[in-house]
């Protein structure tokens, strides 16, 4: 389960509040414009095309990517968050190959792993999906109101982790007029 944040909190209420106005695009097979790639433009502020182009240096989806990229071997340099990779959208990383894994580590600073990112494109998480009363195979992976549907659900079940004063800072911030990411950054 992902790490719980105010900031993961707010992405994903952000982006299903965008995905539920039916003039924005949402198509699955677009790497994009996708589940994944929908909450990656909330968190990174990138344009789904440059999401998408980012994409295609690798194959496969969003989740075989994040556990290869989660796999890297980075040898003796210190870990992301030790300031050994600065992730560049413009340039690729030059452990990986790929510009894709600078979202991947905007992703993980916020609170998701390889595996969220995973379950996620699938609508697939056990426990997101009994808190909105499905089994497994509740919910096809490709359809908008169910992508908004466990987006909105996955944040509710993340902030109810969240502690006591981190619940009521998220409810000041949600009642603000600014964009909750921006409020997030401050």
């Amino acid at each position: 389960m992902a790490r719980p944040s105010i900031k993961l909190v707010l992405a994903l209420r952000e982006t299903a509040l965008r995905l539920s106005a039916p003039s924005v695009r949402y198509e699955w097979s677009h790497f994009g414009h996708c589940n994944c790639g929908h909450l990656a433009q909330t968190l990174t502020g990138l344009s789904p095309k440059l999401i998408y182009d980012a994409a295609f240096h690798r194959a496969g989806d969003w989740g075989e990517q994040a556990k290869e990229l989660a796999q890297v071997d980075l040898g003796d340099r210190p870990a992301l968050d030790e300031g050994a990779l600065e992730p560049s959208y413009e340039e690729l990383c030059s452990a990986t190959g790929s510009p894709l894994s600078g979202i991947f580590a905007v992703m993980r600073e916020a609170g998701l792993s390889a595996l969220d990112i995973g379950h996620l494109e699938d609508l697939s998480d056990g426990d997101v999906l009994r808190r909105m009363g499905k089994n497994q195979t509740g919910l096809e992976r490709n359809q908008r109101e169910n992508v908004v549907a466990y987006l909105a659900a996955w944040a509710d079940q993340l902030a109810s982790k969240l502690t006591l004063e981190e619940r009521r800072t998220l409810d000041e911030w949600s009642s603000d007029q600014a964009s909750p990411l921006l409020l997030a950054a401050e």
